[in-house]
């Protein structure tokens, strides 16, 4: 079968709320965040998360390793029922990375310290000028692992499955404590992810696999 149609379910929620962030919510919140100092743990959690990944050493090593996950597992003969589980996240991952880094660009969107320090208001968040905030790609980058991994483990270890989301929801609070990005930016990301995930997953049909 292939991913399930919940992904559309966030992803449709996702884009509601990005929607209204953009509309009523992002400046609000920004402004209210203005003078909080977010504490130590999600800079230190945030670390943690991207050294997990190797991102400090190198910013693809993530995708490189799902893509030599998959290329072993559709060598070797008895893990090839596990091929389409890391085709899918694979390819979930990879391409959720190159949409967001070409959404950044045509966005051109202000973060949220950006548009405050040119004196919110009337500022618009959005334009042609070298910004990138939206979508986020902290985001992006563990919810496009996390998720798709989640889904399969869950099939099994519906617990350890929720535990697997852990790493796509804590950026998202984190960013916007810490004023780095808008409510509508990681909103974005987590309707970005599941879209591609859905997508992908009618090509892939990860969910056959056993084992």
């Amino acid at each position: 079968m292939p991913a399930p149609r919940s992904l559309l379910i966030v992803a449709a929620i996702g884009a509601a709320i990005t929607g209204l962030g953009i509309v009523a919510l992002d400046q609000p919140i920004a402004r209210w965040l203005a003078d909080y100092q977010a504490l130590e743990l999600w800079t230190t959690g945030l670390d943690a998360l991207e050294w997990a990944i190797g991102l400090p050493a190198f910013a693809w090593i993530s995708g490189i390793v799902l893509v030599l996950c998959m290329i072993v597992t559709t060598a070797v003969p008895r893990w090839r029922g596990q091929a389409p589980v890391w085709t899918w996240i694979a390819a979930v991952h990879i391409l959720a990375r190159i949409a967001t880094l070409e959404l950044k660009v045509a966005t051109g969107r202000l973060r949220p310290y950006e548009w405050l320090a040119k004196g919110g208001g009337d500022v618009e968040t959005f334009g042609w000028i070298k910004a990138h905030s939206f979508p986020s790609g902290h985001v992006a980058l563990f919810a496009s692992i996390a998720i798709p991994l989640a889904i399969v483990v869950r099939q099994r270890h519906p617990r350890l499955g929720a535990l697997l989301l852990v790493p796509a929801v804590f950026p998202v609070l984190a960013r916007v404590i810490q004023n780095a990005h808008f409510v509508s930016d990681v909103t974005g990301s987590i309707t970005l992810v599941c879209l591609i995930a859905w997508l992908t997953g009618w090509l892939v049909r990860p969910l056959r696999s056993r084992g």
